[in-house]
């Protein structure tokens, strides 16, 4: 198998949000960044307490709430699921397989340095399928 780290290929930027924004902030957000998530950080100890994503938000929408008034913290993914960036991309994959989750929040020393999206793994194959062939090709010439 070819090694892959999750550093390699995560988004590096990530956006944080207090918990006590509301759904209708963070549709805003996630329209001017052209982003899927956030992940939530208590403002007062620093900690990674969850993760919204588009798809709570259009649940929020479709159950009905005043998205204008309802904060993050009453709908948000918790525990937040976590990988290192050395991770190696088939085991944060799987990790994201067994959590049932298509973003993956990187994290290093317990900072956030990036997430991991079912896109980005998307982009990663087109290279993973080349270095494969080149592979064989090397072996084949020799």
């Amino acid at each position: 198998m070819i090694d892959q780290m999750v550093g390699d290929v995560m988004t590096r930027s990530v956006q944080t949000i207090p918990p006590e924004t509301t759904a209708c902030d963070v549709a805003t957000l996630f329209a001017d960044h052209d982003i899927g998530s956030a992940v939530v950080v208590d403002p007062e100890t620093g900690e990674y307490i969850g993760i919204v994503t588009a798809s709570d938000i259009m649940r929020q929408v479709a159950a009905g709430a005043d998205i204008e008034f309802v904060r993050v913290d009453a709908f948000l993914s918790t525990p937040l699921i976590t990988t290192a960036s050395t991770e190696d991309i088939h085991t944060a994959a799987t990790l994201m397989k067994e959590h049932s989750i298509r973003r993956l929040p990187v994290t290093d020393d317990g900072d956030i340095v990036g997430i991991l999206t079912t896109t980005d793994l998307t982009h990663y194959l087109p290279r993973l399928r080349n270095t494969i062939l080149r592979g064989r090709n090397d072996l084949a010439a020799q």
